[in-house]
């Protein structure tokens, strides 16, 4: 399924150095869960996601997310330097690593936030690089 394309943008007001949307088919997560899912999702990211009833689900947001970041970040990020991590209670968020993190400070952004959804077919992520001083 085809992507958004990311909006980037001069820093503004509000903080917000760039944002984008990903869009995943939940029965690309169901191929990915059936092999190879390690290549793709940390330890802790299959764990969060087999613990619930619908593992495809959580995993085709979690992946909608790592294409985002990937996207925004570009230079060379790859998706495994980009982990999506949710306590039991509380919104999800994005740890970046390696050169994903790089690039994130490279842009002028301090961190990221991600939103999460999903429904029987579809699972959607919206990524924003934030700086801290808006």
């Amino acid at each position: 399924m085809a992507n958004a394309q990311p909006t980037k943008r001069p820093a503004a007001d509000d903080g917000v150095v760039a944002s984008g949307i990903a869009i995943v088919a939940l029965e690309e997560a169901e191929r990915i869960l059936a092999g190879g899912a390690e290549d793709v999702f940390s330890p802790a990211e299959l764990a969060f996601a087999r613990a619930r009833v619908d593992p495809a689900r959580r995993l085709a947001a979690r992946l909608a997310a790592k294409r985002a970041a990937v996207e925004l970040l570009g230079g060379g990020a790859a998706p495994g330097e980009v982990e999506v991590l949710r306590a039991d209670y509380g919104p999800p968020r994005l740890v970046l690593r390696g050169r994903a993190r790089e690039r994130l400070l490279a842009l002028g952004a301090s961190h990221a936030l991600v939103s999460l959804t999903h429904e029987r077919r579809l699972a959607a992520a919206l990524v924003l690089l934030l700086r801290d001083d808006a």
